[in-house]
This record gives C-alpha cells, sequence and structure tokens, in this order.
C-alpha cells in the first residue's frame, strides 16, 4: 500500500484501511503500516496513546500477550468521517494483559473498533470489548470489581 492511497477519503478506501491495521498490523505485526494508516496527531484515550508509536506499542504489548492472535474483521460502517468495525478475535495467553499473568489458555472474544479520520489517516480510536469476560475464558477467576 502507498503513502498516497492512505490519503483517499472514500468511506471504502477508510474501511480497507482499518482492515489493514487488524489483519495486518495486529495479526501479522506489520509495525511500519502503522505510519500510513495512523496521523502523526492520532490520539488513543483509552491507553493515553499517541501517534504511530503509540500504535506500535500497543500492538506489541497485545503481541506479546497473544502472540498467536488472530484478529478478523466481521463487519464493517462508515459514514463521514468515522468507521465502525467489529472483529472477532482468537489468541492464546502467553504473556500479561492487563496485569494479569499468562494463563497459556486460549480464548474467543469479540471487539468494536471506532476510529475517526482526518483526511485519509485516523486521528482518534475507541476499542470496545468485554474484558471480565475475556479474563474468564482465560482463566483469570479472582478479578474484583472496584
Amino acid at each position: 500500500m502507498s503513502a498516497e492511497a492512505s490519503l483517499e477519503t472514500t468511506p471504502e478506501a477508510r474501511k480497507k484501511l482499518i482492515g489493514l491495521l487488524f489483519e495486518r498490523i495486529i495479526t501479522h505485526g506489520e509495525l511500519e503500516l502503522a505510519d500510513e494508516i495512523f496521523h502523526e496527531d492520532f490520539y488513543w484515550p483509552q491507553f493515553d496513546l499517541r501517534g504511530p508509536d503509540g500504535v506500535r506499542t500497543w500492538v506489541r504489548n497485545f503481541r506479546t500477550a497473544f502472540p498467536d492472535v488472530i484478529d478478523t474483521v466481521q463487519e464493517q460502517y462508515a459514514e463521514g468521517d468515522v468507521v465502525v468495525t467489529r472483529v472477532a478475535l482468537t489468541g492464546t495467553q502467553l504473556g500479561p494483559y492487563l496485569g494479569m499473568p499468562p494463563t497459556g489458555r486460549s480464548a474467543r472474544w469479540t471487539a468494536t473498533g471506532i476510529d475517526r479520520f482526518r483526511g485519509g489517516k485516523v486521528i482518534e480510536r475507541t476499542a470496545l470489548f468485554d474484558p471480565l469476560a475475556l479474563m474468564k475464558q482465560l482463566g483469570h477467576t479472582s478479578i474484583t470489581l472496584v
């Protein structure tokens, strides 16, 4: 994918870019693609991450926890400068995740990403999933809610 392609602003082009996040950056660890997808001023408030380097940091940590992760796009909707994507994930927890030690167990879960674009690149993202259901699948049964 060229840098020129990342500047396209059609809904289909934006959906394709977000697909690259899940299917190539997260699943295959192609971290260099973050520069083509994420704006230099990108912000992910949930994790207080900024820019393409922030995305790379998050992906490295996630892939350390789930090195065999497969992140597959299930459906996408795009309107205006926003793309909403539902993905299905599978992975085996072989590293720490959300402060929990590795269990060696596999899990299947879904997540929804909401990505806002500025021009042809993502400027802000939110990810929604059920961490308690995931932790239960992984065998973390002593979770305490405060």
